[in-house]
């Protein structure tokens, strides 16, 4: 008896001894992602865990599981490639495993290990919690290689009561993507297991564990700032140990967007002790900005109020990165206070990025007794590209210039050249750390580093002559790290005056039969008169639109030098213009292309907006020339004369080219019975100082009437045809070219808005919610349409009106269709190779028994003892056939004896409907040989 009871009380001291040493013993950790290979999608994954060195536990066993449904165990000491003493029971151990994806996707990689160390205070029971922490990678070919952000400062700090407390978890991307730093403790909390948080767990800020400030005001609280990863708590209030987890999220410029490509989660152990310890203070240099290529070296200063000793680290981007790395001096050593290291930083061309390297500094403090004490401060440095060097810009033959350049100094690391022009000088100096271009210039080409000239025929269009062209050049720089350079010099061209050049292209009429409009040019004052001696005549060329040549015609050829066009609709047509130059009737050159001024207005409640366009040679945007604009009204119950009248002037430099006439200008609100009657004179001139100014040129006359603030009511949509079966009844098996007829009419009941300008017609293949897309507008007068080249019948339709202020009624009623699904098997095939019913296959003649709007079919065939000797799945088929075409015989390919076989399986259709959209398969067919 004596001898049982020392055996249990053994037993109950091993297992204890057991269970203590097995399940405390880690503090925090987190998973790292490395793409080692370009040719395959193989990534070093490693897992970093902190643990507590007063347990006899070693990190392990635990489980990763790679995201794609394949894990792995770390099972014994031996499976842990590095492990590194920190000092105050801390000990870093690192577990490294390579893993091969299949193929792109997102993948959440997964570690768990039993067991947290004990004492945590801010969740229940740590030591019998396991420990959780994910990292997210996605991998996209469109994307490029993606590699996890890296942590560089452990997670383990210890901290005092009543003193703020503040961490950096010192992140760097390898690949220069954009961090940002997650700690919403409403999402991410410590997790004991995928999307389980830890027991009851409260935010070390709380009212259970902080009670006050460290200059003693009210309010404490915990957080990050999401830009630096500054981890902030103000100010802990209970001795003791915490858990907390923040995720630092990498985000990538994707088509112009910011878009998250992946993130680690980081849980991290704060310990709070007493002390009468005061933290260590930092002195930084100011944050810096510099061309790469340039040098930095600098002093950081550190000191203790306490006059212990200190030891300043230095962490971040700049120490991780591989090429020509920043050092500082002494490293990781402890000095006396006050003490200070040296930085030193080379910078080469491949470190410019858009984003700015956030160097970490980390100054820890050696108290005779109690916790050491930290501060960390955050250190910013842009790296941007030196400006390129213009050699010069000439002019070419066709009215073109060459822009001419130095090779880039950084073009082993730059993407492109950026070619950028203006009309006129802008002679700006970039301020400091400005990169990029200004507003006002237009970007007109690019080119690769390794060419060193651009030839700017304005899309071979030519330049025009009297103008002064300007141009700058800036360097771009690759994704992810992106960047661009400080802009270069300016460089500026004036073209000679050797052709005509169009002065006025100015609607004197307004009407849809009879308008006219002045046209005005000049000779070609700098042509070589030694091989053009004259006479001179000019030929007018017009055209419809903005620019090009639709339904071009020669109007005149005469020695004059203005014209009046007439005969034109100017109502509801834009008319260029363009002059050739002939020299005793050869033809020499021509101008450059002058477009009338288009008005167009917007109906607004009690209110018209007005916008012009052109495209013209001259400059139409100078603030020294406003535009103008004029306004008459046409009043029904007026016996006044109509006359025009200036309301507004617009600095289109600021502006644009638009106004708001809402009757500010007088004080007299706009009436929606009256109709409005307006034009716009543009404002311009070319850099020729012969000619006078500015160039005055009007718009077509508009006409509107402003609208009150009733809203359309929807319309009424009818499908009116084909019948699907019906129309289908004599058409082929692989017929997929249909059409929608539609009709609607307006609904002016009520108070809707009966005075409509269109209608829009939304389409969705699937009807469901916010997948419709607009496919047509139609004019008010429109109540009908087809809508053609259609693959399938199904889909929804709604239509909305809108009314002459823009305003949009709900949408209507939707309106479906859908497909008439058919799918029908024989009974019998003769595989006897005689090129008529060989196999077994879905019916494709008659017509009535074709098959129609099959996604798959799946079949099992058996013979007359339930055995399975053929099985066919359209999806995974090669040939992917709907038909089967299945030749009698077995699946070891032995053909099979004449007699009935049993069938089972499934067709999916593509329809709307759910109850149609799978239909069961069964019955017998019979081998005849």
């Amino acid at each position: 008896m004596k001898f049982r009871s020392l055996f249990f009380l053994t037993l109950c001291f091993l297992f204890a001894i057991q269970y203590q040493a097995s399940a405390t013993h880690i503090r925090a950790g987190e998973i790292i992602a490395e793409r080692i290979s370009t040719q395959s999608l193989t990534y070093r994954i490693t897992v970093v865990g902190y643990t507590d060195t007063g347990s006899q536990v070693r990190f392990g066993p635990g489980n990763i599981n790679f995201g794609d449904g394949t894990t792995v165990q770390l099972n014994t000491e031996s499976d842990i490639s590095f492990s590194e003493p920190l000092g105050n029971q801390i000990e870093k151990n690192t577990f490294v495993v390579t893993h091969t994806y299949q193929g792109p996707g997102n993948y959440t990689i997964r570690f768990m290990e039993f067991n947290r160390n004990d004492g945590t205070l801010n969740m229940d029971n740590s030591v019998d919690t396991p420990f959780y922490v994910e990292t997210f990678i996605r991998i996209d070919p469109f994307f490029g290689v993606n590699n996890s952000p890296i942590l560089t400062i452990p997670p383990v700090d210890n901290g005092a009561v009543n003193v703020r407390y503040i961490h950096n978890p010192g992140a760097y991307d390898p690949d220069g993507d954009s961090l940002a730093y997650n700690f919403d403790e409403r999402v991410i909390v410590p997790n004991q297991e995928f999307q389980r948080p830890v027991n009851n767990y409260r935010s070390p800020g709380s009212s259970e564990f902080s009670f006050q400030r460290e200059d003693g005001s009210a309010n404490p609280f915990i957080s990050m700032d999401p830009l630096t990863g500054d981890l902030i708590w103000d100010a802990p209030g209970i001795a003791g140990q915490y858990n907390i987890a923040f995720r630092i999220e990498e985000w990538r410029r994707i088509n112009g967007e910011y878009e998250m490509i992946g993130y680690v989660v980081r849980d991290m152990q704060i310990i709070i002790e007493h002390t009468d310890n005061r933290r260590p203070e930092l002195i930084l240099p100011p944050d810096l900005c510099v061309e790469a290529g340039t040098r930095i070296e600098e002093i950081i200063q550190g000191s203790d109020p306490d006059g212990d000793d200190i030891r300043i680290e230095v962490f971040g981007d700049p120490i991780e990165i591989s090429s020509s790395p920043a050092t500082y001096s002494p490293v990781a050593v402890f000095q006396s206070s006050p003490g200070v290291i040296n930085f030193d930083w080379q910078t080469v061309c491949n470190h410019v990025r858009e984003r700015t390297y956030q160097v970490r500094i980390r100054i820890t403090d050696r108290p005779e007794s109690g916790p050491a004490l930290v501060d960390i401060r955050t250190w910013n440095i842009t790296v941007i590209g030196p400006p390129p060097v213009i050699e010069e810009v000439e002019q070419q033959p066709g009215r073109s210039a060459q822009i001419s350049w130095d090779p880039y100094s950084c073009s082993g690391s730059a993407e492109e050249m950026q070619v950028w022009r203006r009309l006129n000088s802008d002679p700006y100096e970039p301020d400091e750390c400005e990169t990029g271009i200004r507003d006002g210039w237009e970007l007109i080409g690019t080119t690769d580093m390794e060419t060193f000239s651009f030839l700017d025929d304005n899309e071979r269009q030519g330049l025009s002559p009297g103008n002064t062209y300007c141009y700058r050049l800036v360097s771009t720089f690759p994704q992810p790290r992106s960047g661009e350079s400080i802009v270069s010099e300016e460089f500026c061209i004036t073209l000679d005056v050797d052709v005509p050049v169009i002065t006025n292209v100015d609607i004197d009429q307004t009407d849809t039969e009879n308008g006219e409009i002045i046209v005005r040019w000049t000779p070609p004052y700098d042509i070589d008169t030694e091989e053009f001696p004259g006479p001179y005549t000019y030929e007018l060329i017009r055209a419809q639109s903005f620019t090009g040549n639709d339904n071009e015609a020669s109007v005149i050829t005469t020695s004059d030098t203005l014209f009046t066009d007439t005969g034109l609709n100017t109502v509801g047509q834009i008319y260029n213009y363009r002059v050739i130059l002939l020299n005793d009737g050869e033809r020499i050159d021509t101008s450059s292309r002058a477009s009338s001024v288009r008005l167009e207005p917007t109906i607004l409640n009690e209110a018209i907006e007005l916008n012009w366009e052109f495209q013209v040679p001259w400059n139409n945007s100078m603030s020294q020339y406003p535009h103008r604009v004029y306004r008459n009204r046409t009043d029904p119950d007026s016996s006044d004369e109509e006359t025009f009248t200036l309301i507004g002037e617009v600095n289109v430099t600021s502006e644009g080219f638009t106004f708001f006439d809402d009757g500010s200008h007088n004080g007299v609100p706009l009436n929606k019975n009256i109709e409005y009657c307006y034009y716009v004179e543009t404002l311009g001139a070319y850099n020729l100082e012969i000619l006078e100014y500015p160039l005055v040129n009007r718009s077509q006359v508009v006409c509107v009437r402003p609208d009150d603030d009733r809203l359309p009511c929807p319309p009424v949509l009818t499908y009116e045809g084909p019948e699907c079966t019906s129309f289908l009844a004599d058409k082929p098996c692989n017929f997929s070219n249909f059409y929608h007829d539609l009709s609607w009419e307006p609904d002016v009941s009520g108070d809707c808005d009966d005075e409509l300008s269109q209608y829009r017609l939304f389409f969705s293949e699937t009807g469901q919610e916010n997948t419709f897309e607009q496919i047509g507008t139609f004019s008010a007068s429109t109540l009908r349409t087809r809508i053609e080249g259609l693959s399938s019948l199904k889909g929804c339709y709604y239509l909305v009106a809108v009314d002459r202020s823009g305003n949009v009624s709900d949408p209507s009623e939707i309106v479906c269709i859908d497909n008439c699904p058919n799918y029908e098997l024989p009974n019998v095939f003769t595989p006897n190779s005689d090129g008529v019913n060989d196999t077994f296959r879905a019916f494709d003649n008659p017509f009535e028994k074709c098959p129609r709007f099959v996604e798959a079919v799946e079949i099992k065939i058996y013979n007359r003892w339930g055995v399975q000797v053929f099985e066919y799945n359209s999806r995974t088929s090669a040939e992917g056939s709907i038909y089967i075409n299945w030749d009698g015989h077995d699946q070891n390919g032995k053909e099979l004896p004449a007699g009935t076989y049993f069938y089972s399986g499934t067709v999916q259709f593509d329809t709307l409907d759910e109850g149609i959209r799978e239909q069961k398969l069964k019955g017998n067919i019979q081998i005849i040989r």
